[in-house]
């Protein structure tokens, strides 16, 4: 009885492998793609009419508006400490922005 267990669980296990030996032969980026975060599925995003279009104004008036924000922190703050990291979450804030534009179909 404990033979034929063994048996059928080492039969299992090598119709699993082999199926995956032929998903990796026949698409090797497959299995890799199928499970990243960053495949097509997981980064689309329906949105609304005129979504894409807010979503470009939106991006276009922070573009527009990071130079005098920029300047009136730097007025008010001579710290390079703070100043790189003011820079650095506009920067942030932006690619977050350009992505929601991007991200939308």
């Amino acid at each position: 009885m404990r033979a034929a267990r063994i048996l059928i669980a080492s039969l299992a296990t090598a119709a699993v492998l082999a199926t995956l030996s032929v998903v990796a032969l026949a698409a090797p980026n497959a299995v890799g793609l199928a499970a990243s975060p960053r495949s097509g599925a997981a980064q689309a995003e329906y949105c609304p009419a005129g979504e894409k279009a807010a979503r470009q104004a939106a991006t276009k008036r922070y573009t527009r508006q990071m130079a005098a924000a920029r300047k009136t922190y730097f007025r008010t703050h001579s710290s390079t400490k703070l100043r790189k990291a003011f820079v650095k979450k506009q920067q942030a804030q932006l690619k977050t922005l350009q992505r929601a534009v991007a991200a939308c179909s």
